[in-house]
């Protein structure tokens, strides 16, 4: 650690982002939450898909998710996209992802809150993987989908659509999919299909946490 670096952890320790606990320079979490919560090593499958999470969709993650997507706290999303990208390298090594594009909001409900989490995530995982980021995909509707039934998540398929003139960006090659969270895969597997129409190779998922 540098001079510099040793200073600043003295006067703005790190902190853990799952309970605030104070961790060493350049942690995210600390040693208690390692334990508790424990970081997934295997990408679940889901419709053949592949998707990559960091965490079980359980407490206190959700908790962290929240302080990012809700509060705004780009300190927070930026160390969970640095946690995504890890858990992408750990648990799918062989995919050979050629390019990242993520979960589109509705544009009301985007310009209310002011940004996308699903495409600043992306974003900062791209950065992490060298990977470009393209924007694929759209949607319409403001249902929030805690609101919907899981067996209507799973059909509400029309509620996305390729953005236009976007499909040849996708074809023959392979996609990482982002977004925050999982719950039943509803949202990210019809993301995932729509990519797959468009002629992409093949696609994937990436999230911070999931509940499959």
């Amino acid at each position: 650690m540098s001079f510099s670096g040793w200073a600043l952890s003295l006067l703005w320790p790190e902190r853990c982002i799952l309970c605030d606990r104070v961790v060493g320079y350049g942690q995210i979490t600390c040693g208690l939450c390692d334990r508790q919560t424990p970081p997934l090593t295997q990408a679940a499958c889901c419709e053949e898909r592949p998707v990559a999470a960091v965490w079980r969709y359980q407490k206190p993650v959700p908790d962290a998710i929240s302080r990012f997507k809700f509060q705004g706290d780009r300190d927070t999303g930026r160390k969970l996209a640095l946690l995504m990208a890890r858990a992408w390298r750990r648990q799918c090594p062989d995919f050979g992802a050629e390019l990242i594009t993520f979960v589109p909001m509705p544009p009301e409900r985007q310009r209310s809150r002011g940004f996308n989490q699903a495409e600043l995530l992306a974003r900062w995982v791209g950065e992490d993987l060298a990977l470009p980021v393209v924007p694929l995909l759209r949607r319409e509707g403001v249902l929030m989908q805690h609101q919907l039934s899981a067996g209507f998540r799973r059909k509400r398929r029309d509620a996305f659509d390729l953005l236009p003139g976007s499909a040849w960006q996708a074809k023959g090659r392979r996609v990482l999919l982002v977004d925050d969270i999982t719950t039943t895969g509803g949202t990210t597997l019809a993301c995932a299909r729509l990519l797959l129409q468009a002629g992409a190779e093949d696609a994937a998922v990436l999230v911070a946490a999931s509940g499959l």
